[in-house]
């Protein structure tokens, strides 16, 4: 008995569903195809946009990975420059204490 009861509320829900659903005029279909026809203008704009910021993101790519390579090349010369500092540091105290 449950299970017809239910059968039959879901019919009628269908059924009404259906009627209102088919009920659509002219201008509801057209008022549709307008929102569909809007929302893939916005979708075009947003790929757009996006395309635009990910030759933007891999330009900064570059550019940060050239600056890390001009910092590795400076960390390089100053290490270079600490260690001939430190050789002439050491030089000049030994030839101080030799005299």
């Amino acid at each position: 008995m449950k299970k017809t009861t239910t059968m039959m509320k879901a019919a009628a829900l269908v059924l009404t569903l259906g009627l209102v659903a088919g009920c659509a005029t002219t201008a509801d279909v057209q008022s549709a195809r307008d929102a569909a026809a809007k929302a893939q203008e916005t979708a075009d704009a947003a790929m757009k946009a996006a395309r635009a910021a990910e030759l933007d993101a891999a330009s900064a790519q570059g550019s940060a990975d050239a600056a890390m390579s001009k910092a590795d090349d400076a960390t390089a010369a100053a290490k270079e420059c600490n260690e001939r500092c430190s050789r002439m540091s050491e030089k000049g105290m030994a030839d101080a204490m030799a005299k």
